[in-house]
């Protein structure tokens, strides 16, 4: 008899979906200088558009039967290249403030399954949250499946890694990530340096110190408010790790 369980957290919950079909001809221009203030999976089902990035300066062009993912807050360009060009998107927010690397950079989606997924949103079920949600799921996991290039000695890792970047404000104990990857806490700490060249204590305050970054920013908190809500409750300590990590900052 064989017995095979698996139980795992879903770490993201999606709100906001909606769903979006436009046709448009040739030459046809829009620019979001700012990016949009959610998320969103573009599908081409006819022509091509061009979607020009102004972060990074690239240009990526989405032919028919291809899909681009597009963060949140993402400045662009989009150029409809051909006559009678037909878009359908998938538009989505988190519920997470904190977003995880994966979904922070454009990416062109090439699997075959994308166009099942958007070839099975009708007139009928289109105006379904529970319906778009679920096939915004199935978009977020072969995205994940796309531009997963952890070599696999070092897949049992990414339970610890997610948790580290969505709840990075938790003083929880080593111990706590080497449990979640199934692993002794010694084997846990000696594949994680091996792997990302940090402690696992250094893994996370590195992200703390980005996202103290981030709330610095918005000119609403002061450097001690900040540092308690990503997670620093020895302000001592905090200062130790600051001017480790006082380069990111800049």
């Amino acid at each position: 008899m064989e017995d095979i369980r698996f139980s795992g957290n879903l770490y993201l919950k999606i709100k906001n979906s909606g769903f979006v079909s436009v046709v448009r001809n040739e030459n046809f221009t829009f620019p979001y200088p700012k990016g949009k203030s959610f998320f969103s999976f573009v599908f081409a089902e006819r022509g091509a558009l061009d979607y020009h990035f102004i972060k990074n300066q690239k240009t990526m062009q989405i032919d028919s039967g291809f899909a681009l993912f597009i963060p949140k807050d993402y400045p662009y360009t989009a150029t409809y290249i051909k006559n009678n060009t037909k878009i359908r998107i998938l538009n989505f927010d988190f519920e997470d403030s904190i977003i995880p690397k994966l979904f922070s950079n454009p990416v062109l989606l090439t699997t075959p399954e994308i166009q099942l997924i958007f070839n099975s949103i009708s007139f009928d079920n289109m105006s379904n949250p529970l319906f778009l949600t679920a096939k915004i799921y199935e978009l977020l996991y072969y995205l994940d499946v796309q531009t997963d290039t952890t070599p696999h000695k070092y897949k049992k890792l990414l339970p610890a890694m997610r948790e580290f970047e969505q709840f990075y404000f938790k003083n929880e104990k080593i111990s706590y990530y080497a449990n979640l990857c199934n692993m002794s806490e010694p084997n846990f700490r000696r594949l994680f340096k091996e792997y990302t060249g940090q402690s696992p204590i250094e893994y996370r305050n590195s992200i703390r110190i980005a996202n103290l970054k981030r709330l610095l920013s918005s000119g609403e908190f002061k450097i001690y408010e900040a540092a308690y809500l990503v997670g620093f409750n020895n302000m001592a300590f905090f200062y130790e790790v600051y001017n480790k990590y006082k380069n990111q900052m800049n």
